[in-house]
């Protein structure tokens, strides 16, 4: 029995994507033929190549050696498929930005797209950080521009700067800075719900003092997060170019002490999955965020 190419395609996306069902639907393949081809595959090759790993798959010691020349394979499939070098970006793409970036950088971000790439198509998916690397990992998004990432193997994470943030307050509080974490510790706090970004830099900040806020209120999207604070709901940490539409319209940008640290932003997508439109897209948020200044507190 030989190795088929085929065979080959069904190890390397059920590895990237952990499981042979999100393979199967990744290729557009019927679950039972995926399986199929992955067995043919281990019996061409006589020894295990995955093994279970909870509800997913993973590579064996023998798989890992198998992937490394598995990708130079597909790297080269996808060379041969090029109609040239610059290759024509066009076509669908899924993208997910991080909510607190979208607000400044989706608009400067699609026209940019438009004017470089106009026959590319993006779907756009904005939520919390952590949503969205779930769904990067289950194949329900191509790239996703990423807040402070908890991380995983299967995903290339490329690096796009600082997010400066601060904590902000309503206005009407009369609160002057360098605040501390006792100043806030007993005061509505505003959060995504945990383990979100948001959630992790509130906890890390309060933790330097040894306390937890008291009256955490927890909500999935951080414009509404904005509006309440604004409102005079409570306090909140929100990216420092997403806080200065509101500043003298109900909320107060406050220094603080010890300063809060700022959020990495990152571009993610499966290993191996750089193709022409990821590329593009990359690069184009990358020359945004450097024209708009963003990294700028």
């Amino acid at each position: 029995m030989r190795v088929t190419l085929a065979q080959m395609e069904a190890f390397y996306w059920t590895v990237h994507l952990g499981s042979a069902q999100r393979a199967a639907s990744h290729l557009n393949l019927a679950q039972p033929t995926l399986s199929l081809r992955l067995r043919d595959l281990q019996a061409a090759l006589g020894v295990e190549v995955l093994e279970r790993s909870g509800r997913g798959l993973r590579p064996t010691p023998e798989g890992r050696a198998l992937l490394a020349r598995v990708e130079i394979i597909m790297a080269e499939m996808r060379a041969i498929g090029a109609r040239d070098p610059a290759r024509e970006i066009a076509g669908p793409i899924r993208i997910g930005l991080a909510e607190g970036f979208a607000v400044t950088c989706l608009p400067p971000l699609l026209a940019a797209l438009q004017e470089a790439h106009p026959a590319l198509l993006p779907d756009w998916t904005v939520t919390t950080s952590t949503a969205l690397e779930t769904s990067l990992l289950r194949d329900g998004l191509d790239l996703a521009v990423l807040l402070n990432p908890l991380g995983d193997e299967r995903l290339r994470m490329i690096p796009l700067g600082a997010q400066p943030t601060s904590w902000v307050v309503p206005a009407a509080w009369n609160l002057t800075g360098p605040v501390t974490p006792r100043d806030l510790w007993n005061l509505p706090v505003l959060s995504n719900p945990p383990p979100s970004a948001m959630h992790r830099q509130i906890s890390g900040w309060f933790a330097t003092a040894g306390i937890a806020p008291t009256r955490l209120i927890t909500c999935n999207s951080v414009a509404i997060i904005a509006e309440l604070v604004a409102a005079g709901m409570g306090a909140g940490l929100l990216p420092v170019r997403m806080a200065d539409r509101f500043l003298g319209g109900g909320m107060a940008l406050l220094p603080t002490m010890p300063e809060v640290e700022n959020g990495r932003l990152y571009a993610a997508h499966h290993m191996g999955a750089d193709d022409a439109k990821v590329t593009a897209v990359i690069r184009t948020t990358e020359r945004v965020l450097q024209s708009i200044g963003y990294h700028r507190a």
